[in-house]
């Protein structure tokens, strides 16, 4: 996997309150089984009062 903790991603995912903002990759779960392995975190809050959420790997973009 190319994307690491730490790194800037920016979320491809439509559907996501997050779409095209960029967020912190929080940390990156190894496991085969895992749908949404990528924890990303945000600065600004969704409608739940939550600043993180799960994605795909094919759902991230990673910017410099």
């Amino acid at each position: 996997m190319a994307i690491q903790k730490g790194s800037q991603v920016r979320v491809l995912r439509q559907e996501s309150y997050w779409y095209n903002d960029v967020g912190t990759v929080a940390s990156v779960d190894k496991g085969a089984n895992v749908i949404y392995p990528v924890t990303v975190r945000f600065e600004r809050v969704n409608y739940s009062s939550l600043n993180t959420n799960n994605f795909g790997v094919s759902e991230l973009e990673e910017v410099s």
